[in-house]
């Protein structure tokens, strides 16, 4: 079963900061929504998808 957005991201956005210091500054990404967050939970509320800690290069 896929993960869903349920479009409830609005609540989670956040402060601008450059690409190469958001995953330093304690941001992590949801691929499913393509949105950065600061939190410290492991999954994301908005669609439960699993958060990314760390950049693909």
């Amino acid at each position: 079963m896929g993960q869903v957005c349920k479009g409830i991201c609005v609540r989670y956005t956040g402060e601008k900061i450059s690409n190469g210091l958001k995953y330093s500054s304690g941001y992590k990404r949801c691929t499913n929504c393509s949105l950065f967050v600061k939190t410290i939970d492991i999954r994301y509320p908005c669609c439960n998808t699993k958060l990314r800690t760390k950049s693909r290069n």
